[in-house]
């Protein structure tokens, strides 16, 4: 019969597996470095995630939903969920995968909040 001490050691044994096959999972599907891009609507988060993984800064968003890396001229919010997207720095396949994550501007809510004034007079 196994000890106490030998089952513990046994389940220690088996979480840090687990954890360490999760890890290995989260790395291959968002490679480090990640860099989240953060700032207000219209700033051109979106653009320069683009450039960084090599795209054109007016991306057209093609194959993403939610209006993630996709670019428009104007305030209006485009991205409207955080999402993430891998490539290599610059588009330059010699340096190493990183992750960049799109988000929603800061303030959205007061733009629309100014179009409906605006709209009232």
């Amino acid at each position: 019969m196994w000890s106490i001490t030998a089952r513990l050691l046994s389940l220690t044994l088996v979480l840090h597996i687990t954890q360490g096959a999760r890890a290995s999972t989260n790395e291959d599907r968002y490679p480090s470095p990640r860099i989240v891009i953060l700032g207000a609507t219209g700033v051109g988060k979106s653009s320069l995630a683009n450039v960084l993984v090599g795209r054109d800064k007016n991306y057209g968003g093609a194959n993403f939903r939610n209006g993630c890396f996709k670019v428009s001229a104007g305030l209006d919010s485009i991205t409207k969920k955080t999402c993430a997207d891998q490539g290599y720095w610059l588009g330059d396949t010699s340096k190493e995968r990183f992750t960049v994550i799109d988000t929603p501007g800061f303030g959205d809510q007061l733009l629309a909040e100014e179009k409906t004034i605006e709209n009232l007079v």
